[in-house]
């Protein structure tokens, strides 16, 4: 515990040690401090229907994922006098994240529905290849933490208004490796979801689509 409460005094300036949403908490390895120092939206405005328009000014019904952007920070682990620990720093390779859900709200429909509530029982895991050199910030944009499909079979069907209450808080986990010594760690952020069939305002070619509908207006 005094380890860990020293390195987070000497990074303070660069990281958060603590949770709440949009914030990192970051991984200490031998050689590094690594952590999200962003992660944007901090809350995530699902649609769970979209229209879209055409070159023949047609409304279509699509399915969209939903993405996040990060930056990750990586900073030479120091001493007490200031000095960094080793010579020689590491990168650090992350080769997969997942996303943990827990409802926001005790009135959440999609939870009152085993078949929407099921989607969120599991975390969704993906593969990725990010490589963080040392004392250095990445960004990695389009991080993928939705899919379009669990839209058009389930939450749809749900989810169609903000008062259906289909909020939930999730933690981001990226798996990582420092390069150079082998060691794992994993380093977390934290964001809000709401799933719900948001007006848009969607184009319909170059005139607007009428709200959620297949009429497109000229």
């Amino acid at each position: 515990m005094k380890k860990l409460a020293l390195l987070c005094m000497l990074s303070s300036a660069v990281f958060s040690c603590g949770g709440g949403s949009g914030s990192g908490i970051y991984g200490s390895y031998d050689t590094v401090l690594v952590g999200i120092t962003s992660l944007v939206p901090a809350k995530v405005n699902s649609d769970t229907v979209v229209f879209v328009g055409d070159a023949g000014q047609r409304c279509q019904l699509t399915f969209q994922d939903d993405a996040i952007n990060i930056k990750i920070k990586s900073e030479t682990i120091k001493n007490v006098a200031g000095q960094p620990v080793t010579p020689n720093p590491s990168p650090v390779y992350f080769d997969s994240y997942r996303v943990i859900w827990s409802s926001a709200v005790s009135n959440n429909a999609c939870e009152g529905a085993p078949e929407c509530r099921q989607i969120f029982a599991t975390p969704f895991a993906q593969l990725t290849s990010i490589t963080v050199p040392p004392d250095s910030e990445v960004e990695l944009q389009g991080l993928v933490v939705t899919l379009a499909s669990w839209k058009s079979s389930v939450l749809s069907q749900y989810c169609v208004s903000s008062l259906d209450n289909c909020i939930y808080n999730a933690i981001l986990e990226l798996h990582g490796r420092e390069v150079l010594t082998g060691k794992e760690k994993i380093v977390r952020g934290s964001f809000n979801i709401q799933f719900a069939n948001y007006d848009q305002g969607n184009a319909c070619g170059a005139s607007a689509c009428a709200q959620d509908s297949t009429v497109c207006i000229r």
